[in-house]
């Protein structure tokens, strides 16, 4: 993998976590390249995957001043973490990072296509497996790493 750089993810790993654990999602004010409202870091290392950093607004109710706009970070939403990184234990499912030049815009969130992408399969914050697509020249072609489970 590209050890090191910052890389571009078209998933979100963090809306599993109020979806799967029964939280209530943050009233996030969209940003003007953002529908989410807010922006994740993430990292994989030592083949898990870590919650490294939030940043986004929200609408916050407060008894006495009624609703205003808060910032949301890593420390908001764990703050037992001390914005230290967070596996997320919440997240299974498929992370797809683009690696290669975009052939093809998409408007609609990830529709984009990209000559090479990354195919990450996570297990409650364990990566099981890393594909490499490769798509140059109409022929796709796959490098796969398999990780046996901790």
């Amino acid at each position: 993998m590209n050890e090191g750089l910052w890389m571009d993810l078209y998933s979100n790993p963090l809306e599993q976590y109020w979806t799967k654990l029964g939280f209530r999602r943050p009233a996030f004010r969209y940003l003007p390249n953002c529908k989410r409202g807010y922006v994740a870091n993430w990292e994989l290392t030592d083949r898990q995957l870590f919650l490294c950093d939030i940043k986004g607004n929200y609408e916050r109710h407060t008894l006495f001043s009624g609703n205003k706009i808060a910032r949301y970070s890593l420390r908001s939403l764990f703050p037992k973490s001390s914005s230290n990184p967070v596996k997320a234990f919440w997240f299974s499912g498929k992370l797809r990072i683009p690696t290669g030049k975009m052939t093809l815009y998409g408007e609609n969130d990830y529709d984009s296509r990209f000559e090479s992408e990354l195919i990450v399969t996570i297990n409650a914050g364990d990566i099981l497996k890393i594909v490499n697509m490769d798509f140059v020249g109409g022929v796709i072609t796959q490098e796969a790493q398999t990780f046996m489970s901790r």
